[in-house]
């Protein structure tokens, strides 16, 4: 992927959390979860959305937010791992969903 495409992608990907994309994946809680919960790890999503940050994993593995028109080259792998690990979690949510078990802990950078 050049880095053109990928900045499209970027770009479009933050319009759809800005639309509130995350807390409508997040569905209904699970136990353990309150909707209330859900709506604010959703609503702040939206607003970092809203000031154009995006999270990217470093090295370290911890994640941080930054403005997506700051993104170089070589953040490219640190932002897929950003992507990766939130897929990773809501797709264990749908899993535990299926199953009836409580949630998972939030990601810190969804927090």
């Amino acid at each position: 992927m050049g880095w053109q495409e990928f900045m499209r992608l970027e770009h479009r990907r933050l319009e759809e959390r800005r639309a509130g994309k995350l807390r409508r994946a997040l569905g209904y809680p699970l136990p353990g979860e309150t909707k209330a919960q859900l709506d604010l790890i959703g609503e702040r999503d939206r607003i970092r959305a809203s000031h154009g940050l995006v999270a990217v994993v470093g090295e370290d593995g911890r994640a941080s937010y930054r403005y997506i028109d700051a993104l170089g080259g070589e953040d490219i792998e640190n932002r897929l791992a950003a992507e990766w690990l939130e897929e990773g979690w809501l797709k264990q949510r749908a899993k535990r969903r299926m199953n009836g078990v409580g949630a998972l802990p939030v990601p810190k950078h969804l927090r």
